[in-house]
């Protein structure tokens, strides 16, 4: 028998999400890459918060899961971007493949 999860449970470790998600939260998210079988993957859109895995020259995050607000969407790449104003000019375009889950539940 084979498992597969669709959630992920993720602790938000840095505060560039304030105000809407305190550093130490957690939030849950369902994952964007689904074998056919196990249901319909959830849409991303404009305003959603993701969770990707940073990669490796985010210095601070390196190899860690980051929750980002999409901020774009062109030709099958995402633009990610920080709700904290002292950051929010930093901005990271990935792959749609580089998503590993929508927020569902943050708190």
């Amino acid at each position: 028998a084979a498992f597969f999860f669709c959630i992920m449970i993720v602790k938000v470790e840095d505060s560039y999400m304030l105000p809407a998600i305190e550093p130490g939260s957690r939030v849950i998210a369902v994952r964007t890459h689904l074998p056919a079988d196990i249901g319909v993957e959830p849409e991303v859109n404009v305003g959603d918060l993701v969770v990707y895995k940073a990669p490796y020259y985010e210095i601070d995050c390196e190899g860690t899961y980051v929750v980002r607000r999409v901020s774009g969407i062109k030709d099958g790449m995402v633009e990610v971007s920080c709700d904290t104003d002292s950051v929010s000019s930093e901005k990271v375009i990935l792959s749609k493949e580089k998503i590993l889950g929508k927020v569902v539940y943050h708190g």
